[in-house]
């Protein structure tokens, strides 16, 4: 089995971050690749941005899938993720959705702690999107991270305990869906000390794919996640033109 990890910011060392998180629960049959996204913002923290790495998710996607099983999308924001799962005929899974999916087999229910000003309402739109806002409490959020901060977040985890204890204190949060691919090594370092289960999505899509690559479900024929029709797409990138000329 073959995975592709698809990280569509232009910051190698977040790709590092989380290869290194998916790799810690890989079967041993199972081959991960991880590619980064050439065009857009080095972190995503918008909804613009979002719009930019949703575009370049689909175009990575549709490079770099060919020979394998299934695609992770390590973006916080899940950005592009439907139409991945439209263009694909493979398991494609986002990291927010895995984190939430796995978040309600563990809690009633579970609140989200992210960074930066814009993220809060993006990931409530999220939940709602997926049919889950019913079992999602609060979305908090620390303030803008400096790049030193986002390269290490071991800085901020005093801050993040605070915020996550107070939450299962205050509002009787039973797991913690701690968003932003910068965190995927809390399995290591903050988890350990909290009182609830923390999930950041990495490590749960990886799970998730490995399950559906083996339950080898259908592709749809019809519905909204059938292949496109053929059509005369012009894009800079060939492997996208092509994909909507003969869709395979």
């Amino acid at each position: 089995m073959k995975l592709l990890l698809i990280n569509p910011n232009t910051s190698q060392f977040v790709t590092e971050m989380v290869a290194a998180a998916a790799k810690t629960v890989l079967a041993p049959d199972v081959q991960l690749t991880a590619v980064t996204g050439t065009y857009g913002s080095p972190i995503v923290s918008g909804r613009s941005e979002d719009a930019l790495a949703a575009a370049e998710a689909l175009h990575l996607a549709l490079e770099h899938a060919p020979g394998h099983d299934a695609v992770i999308l390590a973006i916080s924001f899940d950005s592009g993720l439907s139409a991945l799962r439209e263009c694909l005929d493979i398991p494609v899974i986002g990291m927010t959705e895995a984190a939430m999916l796995t978040a309600m087999t563990v809690a009633e229910r579970f609140s989200l702690i992210t960074f930066g000003y814009h993220a809060r309402g993006i990931y409530a739109e999220l939940a709602r999107r997926y049919g889950l806002d019913a079992r999602l409490g609060a979305v908090l959020s620390l303030p803008p991270l400096s790049d030193e901060q986002i390269r290490n977040p071991a800085l901020v985890f005093p801050e993040l305990r605070a915020m996550i204890e107070a939450e299962v204190h205050d509002h009787q949060a039973e797991a913690i869906v701690l968003s932003g691919a910068i965190f995927a090594n809390i399995y290591e370092g903050i988890a350990p000390q909290l009182s609830v289960p923390v999930l950041n999505g990495v490590r749960e899509a990886v799970g998730l794919a490995q399950s559906l690559v083996r339950l080898n479900l259908k592709k749809p024929l019809s519905g909204s996640f059938r292949l496109p029709e053929p059509k005369a797409v012009k894009w800079p990138f060939a492997a996208v033109e092509q994909a909507y000329q003969s869709p395979s």
